[in-house]
């Protein structure tokens, strides 16, 4: 409470100051990583003048001053940088904290990018928002030109069964609401834990054992260590293992909402359909 009364305070005295007007370009706070990166993917990311942890790309990106993360934001930080416009992740920045700045008037705009489409439409929201329309219109066309060959060449493939590993302990996937399993959909796979009641669900030994899956992924990220599940001891009955039918695409690139999305769509599609021939080749020798 104190740290709001603050606010409240600093707040005041920063919206009395007179500001100038020289430039009509706006100050942006922007509390998502994937709006940084792609706020520069539209050649806006010199606007941004306060970000938070794990804002890293591109490599610009990191010399952003820090306002907080998404545990909890520094709200004297934030004023003190006298932002025209704070942009946050709905699902993804602190509600109490964003609520916060809104009744303190400071100017707010939600994103939420739910489908691999939303990537390019939050591309012209951003152009828009910047004044970088016509840059923003090509990215966002050139996303969606990417979705539809991407589409062409793999949703009507053979169907592969997918276990995604998203985290080792406690073990842990996606469900049918996750932003991965799209993709998953894209690449003409099928995620055994479709059926889960949530988006990201912890899963057990035994049901993964009795669901047996035809390829392991377990996503790996150079920003973010952890350890990854040791299949071969603990999961020799599943025939995946057996047969040494494990991927582990770029998670850097496949959790982001940006334009690099589709990079690790790409590579995610390359890998399932690597398996998918794998199998193919298998019932070819079986018949012959």
């Amino acid at each position: 409470m104190r740290g709001f009364i603050a606010a409240v305070a600093l707040a005041c005295t920063l919206l009395q100051a007179p500001r100038a007007q020289a430039d009509t370009a706006p100050r942006l706070i922007v509390l998502a990583p994937h709006l940084v990166e792609q706020l520069y993917s539209i050649g806006a990311g010199a606007l941004i003048v306060g970000t938070v942890e794990h804002a890293d790309y591109p490599a610009a990106a990191t010399a952003i001053p820090r306002v907080g993360n998404y545990a909890g934001l520094q709200l004297e930080s934030i004023l003190a940088l006298k932002p025209d416009l704070v942009l946050y992740w709905q699902s993804g920045s602190p509600a109490a904290a964003i609520s916060q700045l809104q009744q303190l008037g400071v100017r707010t705009v939600g994103f939420e990018a739910k489908t691999l489409e939303d990537i390019a439409a939050d591309l012209t929201r951003l152009g828009d928002l910047t004044g970088q329309q016509q840059q923003a219109a090509q990215a966002a066309a050139e996303v969606r030109q990417r979705l539809t060959q991407l589409r062409r060449q793999y949703q009507t493939q053979k169907p592969l069964r997918i276990f995604y590993e998203l985290w080792d302990e406690p073990l842990s996937t996606i469900g049918p609401d996750a932003w991965p399993s799209q993709a998953l959909t894209l690449c003409g796979a099928e995620n055994i834990f479709a059926d889960a009641a949530s988006a990201y669900p912890q899963v057990s030994a035994e049901a993964l054992l009795a669901r047996q899956p035809d390829l392991i992924i377990q996503p790996v990220s150079a920003t973010e260590n952890r350890r990854l599940t040791d299949y071969s001891s603990r999961f020799a009955g599943l025939r995946a293992v057996q047969l040494q039918q494990r991927a582990q695409p770029d998670a850097d690139l496949l959790h982001r909402a940006t334009i690099r999305t589709l990079d690790g769509v790409a590579q995610l599609c390359q890998l399932i359909d690597q398996s998918r021939q794998f199998y193919a080749a298998k019932e070819r020798a079986a018949a012959g």
